[in-house]
């Protein structure tokens, strides 16, 4: 229609008309990237506020799941102390030096109130997490990373997830370590759970030097655990508490 009332503005010479038809042109076409880029920026900004929800969502598991953790990891290192206490009258290191690392282990040993009951069990238990990752997943499958403008933050979240590497290589070492261990106990007639009886465990631990190796070992991985879920932890409650603010201001940097 405008093509048509150009033409016929072109053949009566009348270029006012010709003028005002190219500037509504080219107004309607302005309008139009205006009205799609709006749109467009308003789907990211959507897509930016979900990813980040879900990625907090995650964290929020990720810490739950690192208080488990910590309680199993707990209950190793003091079942360890005390069987080694009691079979060999050992008081074990509450620092285990690891190069330039030094992780706290624990001194404590199970309340003798229900604390000491299945102590084998205790001491083979590796509880582990790979994270919760569906938020990231998402945003990096979707390559929309880009969207997260606050550049602090998205570099939170790479850290935060990359960090993981650690804790993963030190629960595959424990994995590792345990079997080997309950491979150790098969030989003195021990399962790996089984509910051994206090007095004939600390008698098998008495007179098994492999074995007793076996559960310090197991007890200073435990406390390199404990220092990188502690460390994790802080990771996961600094980026959470950043989310949260960018959130709670929809997103204003």
């Amino acid at each position: 229609m405008i093509l048509r009332r150009v033409i016929e503005h072109f053949r009566k010479q009348e270029w006012t008309a010709i003028f005002l038809d190219f500037l509504i042109v080219v107004v309607g076409v302005f309008m139009g990237f205006q009205i799609t880029d709006l749109a467009g920026r308003r789907a990211d900004r959507e897509a930016e506020m979900r990813h980040l929800e879900e990625i907090a969502e995650d964290l929020r598991a990720d810490l739950d799941s690192f208080k488990q953790i910590r309680i199993g990891a707990r209950a190793r290192i003091g079942a360890v102390n005390y069987l080694l206490r009691e079979a060999r009258n050992e008081a074990l290191p509450e620092e285990i030096v690891l190069s330039t690392d030094i992780f706290a282990a624990p001194g404590e040993e199970p309340d003798p109130e229900g604390g000491r009951s299945n102590l084998l069990g205790r001491a083979n238990l590796v509880r582990t997490t790979y994270g919760n990752r569906t938020g990231f997943e998402a945003l990096i499958g979707s390559g929309d990373l880009k969207l997260i403008r606050d550049r602090a933050i998205g570099r939170q979240i790479q850290k935060y997830y990359a960090s993981f590497d650690d804790v993963w290589n030190t629960q595959a070492m424990m994995r590792e370590i345990r079997n080997d261990g309950v491979a150790v106990g098969y030989a003195l007639g021990l399962s790996a759970f089984g509910d051994v009886a206090e007095e004939r465990l600390i008698e098998i631990v008495r007179g098994s030097d492999a074995y007793a190796a076996y559960l310090r070992t197991t007890r200073e991985w435990a406390a390199i655990q404990l220092g990188q879920l502690d460390e994790q932890a802080s990771r996961a409650s600094a980026l959470l508490t950043s989310i949260d603010d960018y959130l709670d201001g929809r997103g204003e940097p």
